[in-house]
């Protein structure tokens, strides 16, 4: 008989569950954008008449060379005789914001509130999202388009949306009382 041995296993720690869990949660994000994406591709036309969904929504296919909602799409920057295209560039500083990211939440998760860790997860989701497309593609893949009449919002995808919803989630954390704050102190007390 062996003695000394604790023959019930250790419960896993709450810490690396709940880490589990958000980056569950970016993959799930991340596949659902990549997908989304792919199944424009293959059912609209470039360009072409969109598919509407209704309330001023519409699925249109374009091709972003350009940063958020099209912007910087003419910027190019030549570094020692090479030249890298706007799209690649952002390809690469999305690469960057993803593993910034990335190892922020694994190292400093633990010390964020629920609301900032949920914030930063979108966020990543989102950069990685684009970054796939720019670096695989040399464009991002848009699609959603909302237009209601005059007013009419340039056309984002999935990632787009959880950059800006990651991006409004940081700042209303900013902007909440210290006693009123949502997931305030360290999220893995449970």
């Amino acid at each position: 008989m062996f003695t000394g041995l604790n023959p019930r296993p250790r419960p896993v720690p709450k810490v690396l569950i709940l880490t589990g869990m958000y980056l569950f949660l970016a993959a799930v994000l991340i596949a659902a954008d990549q997908l989304s994406k792919l199944w424009v591709k293959s059912r609209l036309p470039l360009g072409g008449e969109g598919l509407e969904l209704g309330f001023g929504f519409s699925l249109t296919y374009i091709r972003n060379t350009g940063a958020a909602f099209g912007t910087l799409r003419d910027l190019s920057l030549t570094l020692g005789g090479v030249t890298l295209d706007g799209t690649r560039l952002l390809g690469l500083l999305s690469a960057s914001v993803t593993l910034v990211l990335l190892i922020f939440l694994l190292t400093r998760a633990h010390r964020l509130g629920a609301l900032q860790v949920i914030a930063l997860t979108l966020i990543l989701s989102g950069a990685a999202g684009n970054m796939i497309d720019r670096l695989r593609l040399g464009f991002v893949v848009d699609f959603v388009h909302f237009q209601v009449g005059r007013f009419d919002f340039p056309v984002f995808n999935l990632a787009d949306s959880c950059v800006v919803i990651g991006a409004a989630l940081w700042i209303l954390h900013g902007l909440l009382p210290k006693r009123l704050e949502v997931g305030s102190g360290p999220p893995y007390r449970i």
